[in-house]
């Protein structure tokens, strides 16, 4: 995201012990409460992350069923927003088919905010005199609003209560016993909103050599998360680390803890969302392996490559889709809300995603596994990124696909024009080949041809003038 801030954070602390592995899901809620906490009757009838999947490769929601992550990035909204500018922000996301968002509880300049004690842009200070436990309730109120708002648009929360920028300045002196406090007392006013999945981290490259010891810093937030435990709250978890690529699951103090892998790369995607994918079964795995994180529409954080274009937003977004990522979040300069920021919701890049993510939804997505063990294209993919050298997404043009194991449903992700072989085997014959273009996937579909032999071409510039398109194989 935006600046990069490979935090190095030391602070004068000790290390902590406790905490919760538990995924098992939480008593359901009545309807009555969760009117209450967002305020609005009809909020139990939406839909919200709730746990992980028995299989762990997706989220379900409070019923049980697959939930899609349509992911959208308002960083700083906390400090930025006035209530009514939260409500504006929901309700055009809402609209615009998004569900999701990464929000931090306070924030500083680093990351998007007014004022390093983690004010707001008109001067609500979240504590008193900076006693982490001493809450300001002004500045709450507001954030309960801003929660109730999210709620009743639909939205789970991706919620930092404290986040890798916060560390050096509003967190700098805090011991763990604070921090459990801390987390304790967040998660007693917040665990009861349906709409809401535990964060932390940002940017965040723990200080030390022992990563499975841990960090000072790692200690300080790994109290903040046994707080969040300690009052009852199973959510799920995870934290984002640093770029350029990066999984939760990469930090040996983490991996024990984190319930899903925040994918972070700035790279193409499919590299690290594999990486996730396949990682061995062990105690905790699998885990989801969501991208959360990769290159933002205006930002190019690699100075010497490619600008950012809408071609680079969807391959981001496709790659993931098609490696088993169980949906995916986008961002913008925006992350900061810029002067005009309400003039740019709507960008041509918004909506070939929100095109492409209602066609994912229209399938049984999360019945797709990527073929990785058994490939169906096995001829003209690309060259597959092997390593974690930085590469820019598009000076790369590997295929990717995933299909249902009983073969009813596949799709191939081609990035650049080519003639790919499938594999007949795996290709039923009463399956229809359609190409759908995802610059305009919302638009008509074309007729794909294949041979005897399995060979397949295609298009040919799609709406935008690129090259890439999806190949869908179904029954």
């Amino acid at each position: 995201m935006k600046r990069i801030l490979l935090a190095m954070v030391l602070i004068a602390i000790s290390g902590c012990s406790g905490g919760s592995d538990s995924q098992d899901r939480p008593s359901s809620q009545t309807v009555d409460a969760v009117d209450a906490m967002c305020g609005d009757p009809g909020s139990v009838d939406r839909r919200y992350v709730h746990s992980v999947s028995t299989d762990g490769r997706y989220f379900e929601d409070q019923h049980g069923d697959p939930i899609l992550i349509r992911g959208d990035s308002p960083w700083s909204g906390v400090a930025d927003w006035s209530p009514e500018q939260a409500e504006f922000y929901f309700a055009d996301r809402a609209a615009r088919g998004f569900n999701a968002s990464i929000l931090s509880a306070i924030v500083v300049p680093d990351n998007g905010g007014p004022r390093y004690e983690g004010a707001t842009f008109d001067g609500l200070e979240p504590f008193a005199d900076g006693d982490i436990t001493a809450w300001n309730e002004p500045y709450w109120s507001r954030v309960d609003e801003f929660f109730r708002t999210a709620c009743r648009h639909g939205h789970t929360l991706f919620l930092y209560p404290m986040d890798g920028w916060n560390l050096a300045h509003v967190f700098a002196s805090t011991t763990p016993d604070q921090a459990f406090t801390y987390g304790r007392m967040f998660a007693q006013r917040y665990s009861q909103f349906p709409n809401i999945v535990w964060m932390t981290g940002g940017d965040y490259s723990p200080d030390t050599e022992d990563r499975a010891a841990g960090a000072e810093s790692d200690h300080v937030l790994r109290a903040m998360l046994d707080g969040i435990r300690a009052a009852g709250s199973d959510r799920p978890f995870s934290i984002q680390l640093g770029p350029e690529k990066s999984l939760s699951t990469d930090n040996a103090f983490w991996e024990p803890l984190v319930d899903w892998n925040f994918v972070y790369t700035y790279m193409p995607t499919y590299k690290a969302v594999l990486d996730g994918y396949t990682r061995p079964p062990g105690t905790r795995d699998p885990r989801p392996a969501l991208f959360s994180e990769g290159n933002y529409e205006g930002e190019n954080n690699q100075s010497e490559t490619a600008p950012t274009t809408d071609e680079t937003l969807r391959r981001q977004a496709l790659w993931a889709l098609t490696s088993g990522s169980p949906g995916e979040f986008r961002g913008s300069d925006d992350w900061e809300f810029l002067e005009g920021w309400e003039s740019r919701l709507d960008t041509p890049a918004v909506a070939q995603l929100a095109a492409i993510r209602d066609l994912w939804q229209s399938w049984p997505w999360w019945q797709l596994v990527p073929d990785v063990d058994e490939p169906l294209v096995v001829e003209g993919r690309g060259a597959r990124q092997a390593s974690d050298e930085m590469l820019d997404v598009l000076d790369n043009d590997y295929v990717t696909a995933a299909r249902t194991p009983d073969g009813s449903l596949a799709v191939v992700y081609v990035p650049t024009r080519r003639a790919i072989r499938l594999d007949l085997s795996l290709v039923p014959q009463t399956a229809t080949l359609a190409w759908i273009d995802p610059a305009d996937a919302g638009g008509p579909s074309r007729v794909a041809e294949i041979d005897r032999n399995g060979n397949v071409s295609s298009p040919g510039p799609n709406r935008d003038g690129d090259e890439d398109w999806l190949l869908v194989i179904s029954t």
